[in-house]
């Protein structure tokens, strides 16, 4: 793949054959790429290795979705359901919980939203205990496992009282669009991703109040937790924004764009052929190679002989959550070294789809800088309001003539009409003034990212 000097790799492969050499080319808009050659999908080697996970790979084929977003999906419906008496082993520190977080990374239409509906087709929630609500609020999540309950008044036992009581067992909490994360991370009194981060790791939820009818709070080692987000590409650096929060090292990254769907129809498998196990309390079994390779790790970071990616973190807890998770997804209590080993694949899947995100936002922040600077040379130059008006007149004709002449073998984006307009006129007028131009004279008009011919001809 051909590279633009210094670009990072992945989100541009070279001009088009017929381009003038002189020509400059608008950077493509980023998507999920594949990071040193490295896809950033699981292979289809990971999936043949459990029919499980076999069968997990066919239902987002006859779906036509990617398999690793249907994964990052059950494995949050198993999370939910593993009662939470169940605990991950504690190799060091205090024993972890099954909780998880899991963010679908995708442009729009990648079928982001479908994913969470196909999953819940393989693993459906038959337990009244159980609740699937929108993340609106860190208090609207911890209400999603109360209810008003009556009761045996203590200071009369003739009598009942109303109270507000812990009646939901696990909570699967969906945000379709993954920025309003990062409003509710600017909203100043904002609790949601404080009680997020809060649940993924098992904590206290909320806060008691004065009188024991409105107490807010749950208990740790009382309640499951899981949340589904998705994310378009762009967006998703809101998350990498609260970096200091950690919030994104809590999250596992699964891609919703999979370019080796097949062609041909697959037959819908059914749901999942899954139980839980019977073991559902105390901690899980872990092997000793593994709790060993946990250990020297977190003593070689303690001691100061490495240091990591502040985004990695949490790594080790979150690939154990994954192996727990991958072992009761086996119908298993116990984690064994290939739960481990499969972990591993998908932490190193998730880092790759991380990386996307982080270069999606070096190209936003290089586009920024770009328009900063074209209008710095407009005004460092001194140039006069005709030449400025009359470079953006000749971009906005030269848009609207290739738009209308219906050159392009697919439909006009961005990238195709930059091609149609002068490099000279770049340096009065954006590609967003003439595109504006353009529309006002209704020349053209917009279908979401793409630009079609407006009613009136240049």
């Amino acid at each position: 793949m051909s590279q633009i000097p210094n670009e990072e790799p992945g989100f541009y492969d070279g001009p088009p054959d017929d381009l003038e050499p002189d020509t400059e080319v608008e950077p493509h808009r980023p998507h999920l790429v594949a990071v040193e050659s490295t896809s950033p999908n699981l292979p289809a080697d990971f999936y043949a290795e459990r029919p499980e996970l076999a069968h997990i790979r066919q239902a987002a084929h006859s779906t036509t979705m990617s398999p690793d977003a249907l994964l990052g999906v059950v494995l949050a419906r198993v999370a939910t359901l593993v009662p939470p008496t169940l605990r991950l082993p504690a190799p060091v520190g205090r024993p972890g919980t099954l909780d998880l977080m899991v963010a679908t990374i995708g442009n729009s239409g990648t079928g982001k939203s479908a994913s969470a509906e196909v999953g819940g087709a393989l693993v459906p929630f038959d337990d009244d205990a159980i609740a699937e609500l929108g993340l609106g609020s860190g208090e609207g999540l911890i209400e999603g496992y109360l209810d008003w309950v009556m009761e045996e008044d203590p200071t009369d036992p003739s009598k009942k009282r109303r109270v507000k009581r812990q009646v939901k067992r696990g909570v699967l909490a969906s945000l379709d669009e993954g920025q309003a994360l990062n409003e509710y991370r600017n909203r100043r009194g904002n609790i949601t991703l404080t009680t997020c981060r809060t649940a993924w790791s098992g904590g206290r939820l909320g806060q008691a109040n004065a009188s024991d009818e409105r107490n807010r709070q749950i208990a740790p080692g009382e309640y499951r937790f899981a949340l589904l987000a998705g994310f378009q590409l762009e967006h998703a650096t809101a998350l990498l924004d609260d970096a200091a929060g950690g919030t994104p090292q809590r999250f596992l990254f699964v891609a919703a764009e999979d370019p080796t769907i097949p062609d041909e129809p697959v037959d819908w498998p059914g749901p999942l052929p899954w139980r839980l196990p019977q073991h559902q309390a105390g901690p899980m079994g872990l092997p000793a190679a593994v709790a060993a390779e946990i250990r020297t790790r977190k003593l070689q970071r303690t001691r100061g002989a490495v240091a990591i990616d502040p985004l990695d973190s949490h790594r080790d807890l979150s690939r154990l959550k994954v192996a727990g998770l991958l072992s009761v997804l086996a119908q298993r209590a116990d984690i064994d070294v290939d739960d481990w080993r499969l972990a591993g694949d998908v932490l190193d899947a998730s880092d790759r789809v991380r990386t996307s995100i982080i270069h999606a936002a070096q190209w936003r922040a290089r586009e920024a800088e770009r328009s900063q600077t074209a209008k710095l040379v407009r005004q460092g130059a001194a140039i006069d309001d005709g030449a400025t008006e009359r470079a953006l007149a000749s971009m906005a004709k030269a848009v609207a003539r290739h738009v209308h002449r219906g050159a392009c073998e697919g439909p006009c984006g961005r990238s195709c009409v930059m091609r149609s307009t002068a490099g000279k006129h770049r340096k009065f007028a954006t590609l967003d003034e003439a595109l504006d131009e353009a529309r006002r004279h209704g020349w053209i008009a917009f279908d979401g990212d793409h630009i079609t011919p407006g009613p009136e001809q240049p």
